[in-house]
């Protein structure tokens, strides 16, 4: 199953060659739709399967909310990564996916981070430094947070500041960003502090790792992968299979993410 759409796609292949030359050549292809903080690690994944399997890997990373609409809608992906289990449960509902294939890929942790000049240190108990973020804000916004609509960052780290008993001390200087970029731009231009998931601040160099949030402050954070029902099961299941390998397990770690080995 070849076909063109409008997601932000990222195509990884043995050779370098376009979609429609790949289909020119009868190259077998797949189309892995996955959360948006999974990018570099997939990225890398599609490229090694690419290599090894010669398949053309094309990679959507767009929001949850267009995601949904796209697979609802029919749109061309065969896999599906995300944290998003309701949604899961859901598709399956709908009919739209094989209710056999599901596999918990890896799991995910909150971390609190910051500027690498801020001089905020991790404490030994697990006390959340509200005074120092609201210090370093001088009466403005210096938490950053995903805005739930579009990054399911936003969601646990919502959760968490509730369960750790700090959200109504800081919701006056909470500010909710629509994207990593506007997170990670205003941590270095101001010096803010966010709440992000770990493999998030893992990709971004120049931002420190202040605390990690425990992960009982929050709901499990669990990617999931499904093959969406179609055409090209047969292709989705291999890869399906190749991510349960070794391989893709410590491409996993490198990135942040928990693994079972």
């Amino acid at each position: 199953m070849l076909r063109i759409n409008r997601w932000l796609v990222v195509g990884w292949w043995l050779f370098i060659v376009s979609p429609s030359y790949a289909a020119v050549l009868n190259l077998p292809t797949v189309t892995v739709m996955a959360d948006h903080n999974l990018g570099v690690a997939v990225i890398e994944i599609a490229r090694d399967y690419s290599r090894s399997k010669q398949v053309v890997v094309n990679n959507s990373f767009a929001s949850q909310g267009a995601q949904q609409t796209q697979i609802s809608d029919g749109a061309a992906a065969d896999i599906l990564i995300t944290s998003k289990e309701v949604w899961i449960d859901n598709l399956k509902l709908q009919g739209l996916i094989d209710i056999y294939s599901q596999i918990k890929l890896a799991r995910d942790s909150l971390v609190l981070i910051g500027s690498v000049n801020s001089d905020v240190r991790n404490k030994e108990n697990d006390s959340f430094p509200v005074y120092d973020i609201i210090k370093s804000g001088d009466g403005e916004h210096s938490l950053l947070l995903g805005n739930p609509e579009y990054l399911m960052g936003g969601i646990y780290a919502k959760e968490a500041l509730r369960n750790l008993n700090v959200a109504d001390d800081l919701e006056p200087y909470i500010l909710y960003v629509k994207t990593i970029d506007d997170m990670m731009n205003s941590i270095k231009e101001r010096e803010n502090f966010a709440v992000c998931f770990n493999s998030t601040a893992i990709a971004n160099n120049d931002i420190k790792i202040i605390k990690q949030i425990p992960e009982t402050a929050h709901s499990p954070i669990i990617y999931n992968a499904v093959v969406i029902a179609g055409d090209n099961m047969d292709e989705a299941r291999k890869f399906l299979e190749y991510l349960k390998t070794k391989e893709v397990k410590n491409i996993l770690k490198k990135h942040g993410f928990i693994v079972e080995d």
